[in-house]
């Protein structure tokens, strides 16, 4: 899992936005402040994008392509009316991200967050499910949580 916090986030260049783009692992974006250019676009083309409360998303010529990736067709009335900047509250609504808040993983399993993502994104079928369910138990994610339900106590993934 790659979690882009907004320090992160705001050192995103076309390099690094190329590669979050071709990842595999799920991209989590969580943009604070300002978020316009390279920094936008690697929002929303996260797998999961949140804004901080009084956060912005400028929507903009380099941001637009991750736009149409999250919303599609109903990018054509941002795309059309050129620059467009929206509070957080707008770009929920509009779909541009998926919560206002702060993401954690809550004693969640990364690896297994990584897996879902994965899955829910591409086709592969029962193979492919079969292939993750074993990469998971070979890394031990599963034992930790039964281990820690068994035990009437937490799992430290």
């Amino acid at each position: 899992m790659i979690l882009l916090g907004p320090d992160e986030l705001r050192v995103v260049d076309a390099v690094r936005l190329e590669l979050l783009v071709a990842s595999r692992e799920a991209v989590i974006g969580v943009g604070e402040g300002e978020v316009r250019g390279e920094a936008a676009a690697a929002l929303l083309f996260s797998d999961y994008a949140m804004l901080r409360p009084g956060a912005t998303l400028t929507v903009d010529r380099d941001s637009w392509a991750g736009a149409v990736w999250r919303i599609g067709s109903d990018a054509r009335a941002i795309l059309l009316s050129g620059s467009r900047t929206f509070d957080a509250g707008e770009a929920l609504a509009l779909g541009l991200c998926d919560e206002i808040g702060s993401f954690e993983l809550g004693g969640r399993s990364a690896m297994a967050l990584d897996a879902a993502v994965m899955l829910t994104s591409r086709r592969g079928g029962d193979a492919l499910e079969r292939a993750e369910f074993a990469r998971l138990f070979a890394a031990g994610e599963p034992q930790k949580g039964l281990r820690a339900f068994l035990e009437k106590g937490t799992p430290r993934f």
